[in-house]
């Protein structure tokens, strides 16, 4: 993605510690949208106010996610069922610093999205342990014994900030589980997280004619590597977007 790595080459640059500070957002609303590079590329170049995340000269950084769920899929068949409080369990690495983190998402009855999180020693067996599973049930209140991991997620991602907004930018995602390989999308996978859902590129996206979609990496991915689990609310995404390697 030489063409993303040059847009954002333009923007100003913003440290971690002062987007966390600005942006933090554990507790959010997300909208999600697949969008042409071209018009990205347009959209940013008329922002003000946007500026990337940039740490020892990198703006590009790749994440891998392991997600956790039952035998049974108890928090994938939750998100098919569109049930309105529901969670997600993942580990992510943070590959250029090789720092990692244990996170419990969890979705609200007023559509907020919450996160909870702790570090996590990378170098782990992804199985979690008692301490970890403890602290899951703390936050879902139910018993996490059950929980293992079931696919994992690579993806590049740059991060921008606008005042007390984020929007992540999200390309080359390839996912894996048992054996089978998938990837996708050919557009940039954008997402803006702010405290009421209402950014000035959301408005922007949908003005240009691209919409918002109700789209969850975990979800996709495993409906891509579990075909025997239910998958229509995701089946245009996967014909569209998606596809085994």
């Amino acid at each position: 993605m030489t063409a993303l790595d040059g847009l954002v080459s333009a923007l100003p640059p913003i440290g971690l510690d002062e987007m966390n500070a600005r942006a933090a957002l554990l507790r959010r609303v997300d909208s999600k949208y697949f969008a042409p590079l071209t018009v990205l590329a347009n959209l940013l170049t008329e922002m003000f106010d946007v500026q990337v995340l940039d740490i020892d000269g990198r703006r590009s950084f790749r994440y891998r996610t392991v997600y956790y769920d039952t035998s049974g899929f108890t928090h994938y068949r939750e998100h098919v069922q569109g049930r309105r409080q529901r969670f997600k369990v993942r580990v992510r690495t943070y590959c250029d610093s090789g720092e990692g983190m244990l996170e419990v998402k969890s979705k609200g009855y007023r559509g907020q999205t919450v996160k909870d999180r702790r570090p996590r020693d990378p170098r782990h067996p992804d199985a979690l342990d008692l301490d970890e599973r403890a602290f899951v049930s703390s936050i879902t209140g139910r018993d996490a014994s059950a929980l293992r991991p079931v696919l994992e997620t690579v993806y590049q991602r740059t991060t921008l900030c606008a005042g007390d907004q984020r929007i992540t930018l999200d390309t080359d995602l390839t996912c894996a589980a048992g054996g089978r390989r998938g990837r996708g999308p050919d557009d940039v996978l954008v997402e803006t997280k702010s405290p009421d859902g209402r950014t000035g590129l959301d408005r922007a996206l949908v003005h240009a004619g691209v919409r918002p979609h109700s789209v969850s990496k975990y979800c996709v991915a495993a409906a891509l590597l579990y075909p025997h689990l239910p998958h229509n609310r995701w089946h245009r995404t996967l014909q569209r977007s998606f596809a085994l390697v």
